[in-house]
């Protein structure tokens, strides 16, 4: 068995010496060593942990604080150091040390809304993510290019993806030459798919599809001899303003439109006729509501209008019997209620003005300025409009249809605290509800200043001031979140809300931002429903986040939700201070044990525990593998914490320690043999890079280090090979440690026959093998050694013969360091084996005359032939024939075979080419002249052959597979 090893090479004074490299690209699997129990002391094994509110170092650096002696210093990349340190005078004696670096490419997630405003990332994306690439010196010192490959984006539902501000689904590759090679870093944004653009401004000319009118067209249908009432315009008409939003696919700016809403501006008055009720589309109502109105919501064009019909049938003559020389105007409020920025009224109002002002109007008034502030139509022949308590009282005209129940809908733009709110009741000739000149109208105030009707009045007052903080965390990238409400009466007063974070230990603002209407989280419902007399409680709502520019997380922060009428929030206001927070405890308890740090053949293994009281300041935990010898970092990962249940029964005074572990291994970092490491654990309150970027507490774990060691074990097995589909398929394995960090592995097949010119390589994964593990326990990778390989058969030359290569190596692309393993079973393709299953005479009658008699007999003129014939030379020789010699070599007969399926001979001769399609079954004619009678007696053989010729004899070229059979014997003309 031969073995090869590849090392760098470098001069040592006249003589060149070997020297092996290497990186490691780790992968997941699970081994542990000595396990420290929180439940144990951890006295003299307990790390320290310190904490920084450094928020501005680069991304490349590590920016580590020591703890091991009483002064921390902050390491420094290896890179760093001065270049010069260690060169020789004379190049001839210089040892050129192989240098290995990792390098790393951060990808950071980030989202935004329809508007472009940043959001929290959408459910299924992660915050971060690392590529890693290893790159090593050549001989002179000179850093080879290695490739960072295109990272596949993870794309989720409602969500495109940009990358440097241009739509992308993948990050392109880049090729890396230096390890401190910069823009690397890449962010990532999740952008809503669509954008929604709702209907503001119908002069705008990109809205104009977003708006339309829609006519309707009313009919009047009076009895015969009856005429119209005044004011029935006959046909008249009403037009319906209508809006629909826009959505824009953020991408292709595709545009699709939402269904069609609106309704009518008022309410639609219907003329009526003295003694007759109206009917709207057969249906009693004197009065259309504004939101009554249906319209084709769907229709890709603004939509169509209808046709109502209104028809009058004489009424129930409840104004028979009434007094109309009664003069006056009566009424009553029964209740009044202010809730949800809708006042509800319900009660009556009696008079005989309203036999000619037939439309009843309820206002709402500001009582402070008199302005209106709504009013709606009541409907006379609704039930609410019923009461027959009131013509006992007051006789006069629609005293049976005086009631009113409704509730009216207030704008609170137009409401201050301190005001009155008044209800007035008014009939009047004139359907809109107007007293133009000429009108019939009378008006009822219910504020006291009549005895005819009772004093019921609303003012507004400031009421309580409400709120409540939902969030207000730390959300792990960076930022604080907050979330809550803030409803008061005080925000009609002022109309801007605005949030402010305040450090109360120094007393000063840290920042401020205003909540807009729109804004995600401003709609509260619930808030609402419970604080019904609140004004604007449904738009009390807030939920956003601010930077930790600027915030001390030791200190006391408090939010501030402040309403004013200032466009940059100050000026007179009215706020609510929310009780103040303390994320973060200068001597936070804190504590942490390592109870493994070991590398198996599944990679670098590290698992343990660190808690702390912290953890709200800083959710992100952060495993960090420090290089001491080359005093850089090797790596870093974030990663999720795990339950220790014995931690919090050890440390029940630290707020995380249930939930505090840590298990993973490290994957596609480059660590160099011989180098120490020491593993430090990080929380931070930022989740990318290695979380150097935000606030953040350490800890240095040195009371357990792992030297990188590997067993220099080099061994293998070409278990062997089968032929199926066009592939050749081989199998085996290949145990070296070197493979851990040489993880890239390839299979060379080399043909031997042409000076072992290389055919064909494939890369191929590793795959368990328990058998070779227990064989070699001393080296690590042994039971993940195993693989399974398909070559190209076309690529193949029968009757060559190969080599089997496997290849360990640390680029794919670039075999500059690599361990080979060269198997000694080399094979040929030279295989063949046939089987004839029967070989039958074909026999005719013929007539044999002399001079005496004429006589019958019975000759052989062919042969049925059937069996199978498998040869690796088929690769190159694909006609088959079946060839009948006698002894003589003289040829009888010649048949061209089409070969069928025989998949026994396949489970049999798996190793043959093409062996699962080698049976015949064929007829042998003699050839026309060759005559087998009863005078014949001779041997015969079968030759079956494969040939690139097409009437069975070979070219030059060709290689003739011919395999004899046993004789068959021919007896005076018969088969013996």
């Amino acid at each position: 068995m031969e073995l090869k090893k590849h090392y760098k090479m470098y001069k040592s004074g006249k003589m060149w010496v070997s020297a092996a490299v290497a990186t490691l690209a780790l992968t997941a699997g699970m081994a542990v060593s000595t396990n420290v129990s929180a439940d144990e002391s951890t006295n003299g094994n307990q790390a320290q942990a310190t904490t920084n509110q450094n928020v501005n170092s680069s991304s490349n650096e590590v920016n580590l604080n020591q703890t091991s002696s009483s002064t921390a210093a902050s390491a420094q990349p290896a890179d760093n150091q001065d270049s010069n340190a260690g060169k020789a005078d004379d190049q001839n004696n210089q040892s050129t040390e192989v240098k290995t670096a990792t390098v790393t490419r951060n990808i950071t997630f980030t989202a935004v809304d329809d508007q472009g405003k940043e959001v929290s990332l959408p459910n299924g994306a992660k915050s971060k993510d690392q590529q890693n690439v290893t790159i090593s010196t050549d001989k002179n010192g000179k850093w080879q290019s290695n490739n960072m490959p295109e990272y596949q984006i993870p794309q989720i539902d409602g969500y495109y993806t940009k990358v440097n501000g241009k739509w992308e689904t993948t990050i392109p590759a880049v090729s890396i030459t230096d390890p401190n090679q910069k823009n690397l870093d890449v962010t990532v944004q999740y952008v809503k798919s669509t954008r929604v653009v709702k209907p503001t401004d119908e002069k705008d000319k990109d809205q104009a599809n977003q708006f339309g009118t829609v006519t309707d067209t009313v009919k009047y249908e009076a009895p015969n001899g009856v005429p119209l009432p005044d004011g029935a315009n006959n046909p008249d008409t009403i037009k319906i303003k209508v809006s629909r939003d826009k959505t824009i696919d953020s991408k292709t700016n595709e545009v699709t439109y939402g269904n069609w809403t609106g309704k009518l501006a008022k309410d639609y008055q219907i003329p009526q006729i003295a003694g007759y009720t109206s009917y709207v589309n057969g249906k009693a109502a004197t009065v259309i509501k504004a939101d009554s109105f249906t319209i084709d919501s769907k229709s890709k064009d603004v939509p169509k209008g209808q046709t109502i019909t209104i028809t009058y049938q004489v009424s129930e003559d409840y104004n028979k019997n009434v007094d109309q020389k009664i003069q006056g105007n009566w009424g009553w409020i029964d209740s009044l209620t202010v809730e949800n920025n809708s006042v509800h009224v319900k009660g009556w109002n009696a008079t005989n003005t309203s036999r000619e002002g037939q439309y009843h109007y309820i206002f709402v008034m500001d009582g402070t300025t008199g302005q209106e502030l709504r009013r709606v139509a009541v409907d006379l022949a609704s039930d609410s409009a019923k009461r027959a308590d009131i013509p006992g009282v007051h006789n006069v005209w629609n005293a049976a249809r005086s009631g009113f129940d409704v509730t009216i809908p207030l704008n609170t733009d137009n409401l201050q605290v301190g005001h009155k709110i008044i209800v007035m009741s008014r009939w009047t000739s004139d359907k809109d509800g107007n007293t133009p000149n000429k009108s019939v109208s009378a008006d009822l105030y219910f504020d006291g200043r009549t005895n005819d009707a009772n004093n019921v009045t609303y003012v507004i007052n400031q009421g309580q001031n409400l709120a409540n903080l939902d969030t207000f965390k730390m959300n792990g990238s960076n930022g604080i979140s907050v979330a809550g409400w803030h409803a008061t009466n005080e925000s009609l007063n002022y109309k801007n809300h605005w949030l402010i974070l305040w450090d109360a230990t120094t007393g000063r603002e840290i920042s401020r931002q205003q909540v807009k209407g729109g804004d995600d989280g401003v709609d509260r419902p619930d808030v609402a429903n419970v604080y019904k007399t609140n004004f604007n409680a449904d738009k009390s709502g807030f939920n956003t986040y601010f930077s930790l520019k600027g915030v001390t997380l030791t200190d006391r922060i408090q939010l501030v939700s402040r309403y004013t009428n200032d466009v940059n929030g100050n000026g007179p206001s009215f706020d609510y201070w929310f009780p103040a927070k303390q994320f973060m405890t200068a001597n936070a308890a804190s504590a942490a044990s390592l109870d493994d740090i070991s590398y198996t053949g599944n990679g670098l293994h590290v698992s343990g525990w660190f808690a702390t009281d912290n953890i709200d300041a800083m959710p992100n935990l952060f495993l960090i593998l420090w290089d001491n010898t080359g005093n850089t970092q090797a790596a870093s990962k974030l990663v999720n914490n795990v339950a220790r249940p014995d931690v919090a029964r050890a440390y029940s005074h630290i707020k995380n320690a249930g939930n505090s572990g840590f298990d993973t291994y490290f994957n596609g970092i480059s660590l160099v043999p011989g180098h120490q490491y020491t593993l430090v654990a990080r929380y931070s309150s930022n989740n990318t890079g290695n979380g150097g970027n935000g606030a953040y507490t350490n800890v240095w774990f040195t009371n357990k280090k792992y030297t990188f060691n590997l067993n220099r074990t080099n061994a293998g097995n070409f278990d062997g090979y089968t032929i199926n589909d066009g592939k050749l398929v081989v199998s085996g394995w290949h145990a070296n440690d070197m493979s851990a960090l040489e993880n890239n592995h390839w299979l060379i097949l080399l043909d031997s026959s042409n000076g072992n010119r290389e055919v064909q390589r494939i890369q191929v994964n590793n795959i368990a093998r328990p058998d070779v593990a227990n064989a070699y326990r001393g080296v690590m990778t042994a039971g993940n050694s195993g693989f399974n390989g398909q070559f190209d058969l076309s690529k193949l030359q029968a009757g060559h013969m190969y080599t089997l290569v496997s290849r360990y190596a640390v680029d794919p692309n670039n075999a500059a360091q690599y361990t080979d393993y060269w198997f000694n079973n080399a094979f040929t393709l030279n295989k063949q084996a046939y089987n004839v299953d029967s070989f039958t005479p074909i026999m005719s009658k013929t007539t044999d005359k002399d001079d005496k008699e004429s006589t019958n007999t019975s000759q052989i003129t062919g042969f049925h032939v059937t069996g199978w014939m498998a040869s690796d030379y088929s690769l190159s020789q694909p006609n088959a024939y079946l060839i009948l010699v006698n002894d003589k070599g003289q040829e009888l007969a010649r048949q061209n075979v089409e070969l069928v399926a025989r998949p026994d001979v396949e489970k049999a001769y798996p190793a043959i080419a093409n062996s699962g399609k080698s049976g015949f079954s064929a007829d042998l004619k003699l050839d026309k002249g060759v005559t087998i009678d009863s005078k014949t007696n001779e041997s015969l053989h079968l030759v079956l052959r494969y040939t690139n010729g097409k009437d069975g004899n070979p070219t030059k070229t060709d290689q003739v597979a011919d395999q004899n059979s046993d004789v068959y014997v021919i007896k005076n003309g018969q088969l013996a």
